[in-house]
């Protein structure tokens, strides 16, 4: 393997960590205004379900602030970049 193909990869791991740690940040806002949001399912596994939890981010930001709150467009931008980078490093391989 070559070290852009190993660049492009490590780009990609630091960016899903970041959107998870956007996604935990996102849920510990919904869940400190009572709502019922869980990531993981039971252990380390996550539901997938942060799609579903945005907009009652978006609906309780805006609620609570009268603006949507800076973590819904860091969640869609690190996602962005993520699926970005991912995608290159696959074509970088083929």
């Amino acid at each position: 393997m070559n070290t852009p193909v190993i660049i492009v990869g490590v780009i990609t791991l630091v960016l899903i960590w970041l959107n998870l740690s956007v996604s935990i940040k996102i849920i510990d806002y919904l869940k400190s205004h009572n709502q019922d949001v869980s990531l993981f399912n039971g252990g380390l596994f996550v539901k997938g379900k942060i799609f579903r939890y945005l907009p009652l981010y978006k609906k309780v930001t805006l609620e609570n602030e009268g603006k949507v709150g800076p973590l819904f467009s860091s969640f869609y931008l690190t996602f962005f970049l993520f699926m970005l980078s991912l995608g290159t490093g696959i074509i970088m391989v083929l």
